[in-house]
């Protein structure tokens, strides 16, 4: 607060670029996804998709067929679909509590239009290490899921039913929940934004800097713009010399997609009894596993090509 009274015009700029960063590229790039997400799964779609991948997701997660449904959203769409599908379901009754615990710990993915046309090739200049990034980052969400599987229920699942829906509204709900949504995810983009331009002033990048190895700086500078938001946190891992390395930590950040994508996250999760401290700790054991797999992946990539 104190910042923003001191240099108003500051953070006026930077809350305008946050809008025109949100109305130009998130805004036309999610929101049909949102929609289309919310009509599916008013229509009952979850449960066809539910069929197809019913035995994967028991048997690697120990999750309800519906996470087949999510799942294949999420990678497709990317954030937040899928916490928003996870909610949607729950809502209509179609999942439960823990079910939807079990399906957000594997559905929390971007897409790969984001990886591998915006870290890879814009980035990177290379799809080729878009896809490397793109693997190791849903391999990541898998096992993330695997560690966050817990037990199988000892009695059986009560067969769950989706709220009826009117179908003369549906377009209309769909669009309104929708609009909602992206107005919500636009919110917190602006302010993560700001976040980043406001530990701009503090210094805190200079002392990073003045780090005597150039590498480990590049490094912390990416790592720490990362936590906050995962597009400037990929670009400035752009920096760091070593590819692999600079690769790594680029799928780390989009793992852990920022405090912007967690607020997104908790946006929908809260209404499935999802606190911050457990969809941080997901995000966090997604976000090393990435790192370690990308990291890995790089290195056979290099030697092999």
């Amino acid at each position: 607060m104190i910042m923003l009274v001191a240099k108003p015009n500051y953070f006026l700029q930077s809350a305008s670029n946050g809008l025109l960063l949100f109305a130009t590229s998130v805004l036309p790039a999610i929101f049909p996804f949102f929609f289309c997400s919310t009509l599916l799964t008013a229509i009952g779609a979850a449960r066809a998709v539910a069929k197809l991948g019913a035995k994967p997701v028991r048997t690697l997660f120990n999750a309800p067929p519906e996470g087949a449904y999510v799942l294949a959203l999420s990678l497709l769409s990317g954030y937040p679909i899928g916490a928003a599908t996870v909610a949607d379901l729950y809502t209509r009754g179609a999942i439960t509590r823990d079910e939807a615990k079990k399906i957000a710990s594997f559905t929390s993915t971007s897409g790969p239009i984001f990886v591998l046309g915006t870290v890879g090739s814009a980035v990177f200049g290379s799809p080729a290490y878009g896809a490397v990034i793109l693997l190791s980052h849903y391999l990541a969400a898998f096992v993330t899921g695997i560690v966050f599987r817990g037990r199988r229920q000892q009695s059986e699942r009560t067969e769950a039913r989706l709220l009826a829906t009117d179908t003369d509204n549906l377009l209309a709900e769909s669009i309104s929940s929708s609009t909602l949504s992206m107005l919500a995810v636009g919110g917190y983009i602006v302010l993560a934004n700001m976040l980043i331009d406001a530990l701009a002033l503090t210094g805190i990048g200079d002392l990073i800097a003045a780090i005597p190895n150039g590498e480990i700086s590049s490094v912390l500078r990416a790592l720490l713009t990362g936590l906050v938001e995962m597009t400037r946190g990929s670009m400035m891992s752009k920096e760091i010399g070593n590819l692999p390395l600079a690769l790594a930590c680029a799928c780390g950040t989009v793992s852990f997609g920022g405090l912007s994508v967690i607020a997104q996250t908790l946006t929908f999760l809260g209404r499935c009894g999802m606190g911050f401290g457990a969809v941080l700790i997901r995000k966090a054991v997604q976000s090393c596993a990435a790192f370690l797999l990308c990291l890995m992946f790089s290195h056979i990539f290099f030697t092999l090509f």
